[in-house]
């Protein structure tokens, strides 16, 4: 049977999981499915395209997050794996190993049972935001991206979507908050707007996760423009206009 086979059938069979053994047996098979999607994604084939490659990241974190939900759903008799569990019981963060140049880490937020978007991502913060800054720390500068997943019904229809926020560069001067406000939350949540307009027959269904991308920066690369303090830009200013007033001084 085919990967994509078997994929399919983990994510049909999950609706059907009844009992503690049923769930073991499924949970199994998922980790397998999840294992060898893993290894396709940290393959570094140069014919893979990088649209491939995120489809194989948006794959992964479906499982993970299918996984997730029953890991949550059977704790209470014995289920699940509780050491990577956030201390938000409605989050839970897991990274994806991936082959892409420059990568530094993928990682995604699964929702447990969150239904409002705003809320989810507002809650997100805190997970993205130490990734980011570990992320910083260990390399002075580093560009960011997010990607929105959710599924949408249409009557009996169900289809997966995504919202992908822009690479943004950030430094150890950056607001990091400021970022997340300016440029995940409110981008995704107008682009999640828009799309509803634009196709009514479709309602949100469930949100699944908010996957984060960090990636090597280089601020050295010509072209490249950083964002200086108001404390640098003061200094630098101070400095011009002391060496213009000895030069008048040397002059005279």
């Amino acid at each position: 049977m085919k990967l994509y086979q078997i994929e399919e059938d983990v994510v049909e069979e999950s609706s059907r999981v009844a009992t503690l053994s049923e769930y073991f047996a499924w949970q199994q098979r998922c980790d397998e499915c999840i294992e060898k999607l893993e290894e396709q994604c940290r393959a570094k084939r140069p014919r893979l395209s990088l649209g491939r490659n995120h489809s194989l990241v948006a794959r992964i974190a479906q499982l993970k997050g299918l996984k997730k939900e029953l890991e949550t759903r059977f704790r209470h008799v014995g289920g699940g794996d509780h050491a990577e569990q956030s201390s938000n019981t409605k989050l839970s963060w897991r990274e994806i190993h991936t082959a892409f140049k420059n990568r530094i880490l993928t990682g995604v937020v699964i929702n447990v049972d969150y239904i409002d978007p705003r809320r989810f991502l507002e809650d997100t913060r805190t997970i993205v935001l130490e990734h980011v800054r570990n992320a910083i720390e260990q390399h002075n500068s580093v560009k960011v991206n997010t990607m929105f997943n959710r599924e949408f019904v249409a009557g009996e229809k169900t289809a997966n979507k995504s919202i992908n926020t822009r690479n943004h560069e950030l430094f150890k001067t950056s607001d990091l908050q400021e970022w997340f406000t300016q440029y995940v939350i409110e981008p995704t949540l107008a682009s999640l707007e828009e799309f509803q307009e634009r196709n009514s027959g479709w309602a949100l269904s469930r949100i699944l996760n908010l996957t984060i991308n960090i990636n090597k920066h280089n601020p050295m690369h010509a072209g490249c423009r950083i964002k200086l303090s108001m404390e640098i830009k003061l200094k630098k200013q101070w400095r011009t206009c002391n060496r213009r007033t000895m030069h008048v001084s040397r002059g005279r």
